[in-house]
């Protein structure tokens, strides 16, 4: 049975930038669960630090995932993402663990 891959990725606004990263990044949200490859697509706020966002993504393949990066969607939010962010975001790679 092939594992799920998942995705989590910590995005940091610029100061004063915080509700247009989490418009960009809600943009991205029913395209991609629209996907046929994507399980998962869920975006979350940290409540200690509201300028700090967290993607968790679980997609039926590495290769899925990497196919995602060709929507436009995608392409249109990775044009602003430099614009809106304080640094680089953070990307963690991971499938399930077997018990």
């Amino acid at each position: 049975m092939q594992k799920s891959y998942t995705v989590v990725v910590v995005l940091e606004a610029k100061p004063g930038k915080q509700d247009e990263l989490k418009s960009a990044l809600k943009a991205v949200i029913e395209p991609s669960r629209n996907e046929s490859t994507n399980l998962e697509y869920r975006l979350h706020q940290d409540l200690n630090n509201p300028a700090q966002f967290v993607l968790y993504e679980n997609w039926i393949s590495k290769e899925a995932h990497q196919l995602q990066f060709q929507k436009p969607y995608i392409a249109e939010l990775g044009d602003k993402l430099g614009a809106l962010m304080a640094g680089s975001y953070q990307a963690i790679f991971a499938e399930p663990v077997d018990l």
